[in-house]
């Protein structure tokens, strides 16, 4: 058996685990529970053992979905053929596809715990999920799936390679204020700070990769 084929089958494992993980705890976890959410306002949901079954599963084929899609990015993204390196694609899903299953481990110990999901941890998670993409950004090429994917970006791959750079370097510097701000900051103003932070680095990148675009046109 081919060593990336082995791999594949391993991650996949791996997405699917919080379904087995789930199924060794189920007599733990209460027939009902209540998920407790705080954001701004408190707020309460109550949920059945086979609702959080139904949620983990959908959470855990979608993971894997994802990883392969960007594992075989070249046999569906034209822009994406046999020259193009692909090593940063397999990284950024298997990024992804680790933040994921964690996430569904996460819900699975909330419900068991009586956990509250509040401000502070999604900004957390969010922060960290926007560092490690970051780290990868800068090595993407051209594609239609990932990335800053505008006309003139996918029409340019010089135009792609410095957004890219940049939006990288943002990227990570974004996630990792984000991390830190759920550590420090109150809960109150956590999230209009995730919002226009969020807003900074979509737009930053956009507006620079058309500043790019026009002064090739003039």
């Amino acid at each position: 058996m081919r060593k990336q084929t082995v791999i594949n089958l391993l991650i996949i494992l791996i997405t699917l685990s919080p379904a087995a993980f789930l199924l060794i705890v189920w007599k733990s976890i209460p027939l009902t529970f209540v998920t407790k959410f705080e954001f701004g306002n408190s707020f309460e949901k109550i949920q059945s053992r086979q609702d959080l079954l139904i949620a983990v599963l959908v959470l855990s084929v979608v993971t894997a979905l994802l990883y392969l899609l960007m594992r075989n990015l070249r046999k569906i993204d034209p822009k994406v053929n046999e020259s193009t390196p692909r090593s940063s694609f397999h990284k950024l899903g298997l990024i992804i596809t680790l933040f994921l299953a964690i996430l569904n481990y996460f819900f699975i110990l909330s419900a068991r715990n009586d956990w509250t999901i509040n401000t502070r941890i999604a900004t957390g998670f969010f922060g960290l999920l926007v560092a490690l993409i970051g780290t990868y950004m800068n090595n993407l090429k051209p594609n239609y799936f990932a990335g800053i994917r505008l006309p003139w970006t996918l029409n340019d791959p010089d135009n792609w390679k410095q957004t890219h750079r940049l939006a990288g370097k943002l990227w990570f510097a974004g996630g990792i204020v984000l991390v830190f701000c759920s550590l420090i900051l109150p809960e109150a103003f956590l999230r209009p700070v995730g919002i226009g932070l969020l807003v900074v680095l979509v737009v930053i990148p956009g507006i620079y990769s058309y500043r790019i675009f026009r002064s090739k046109r003039n």
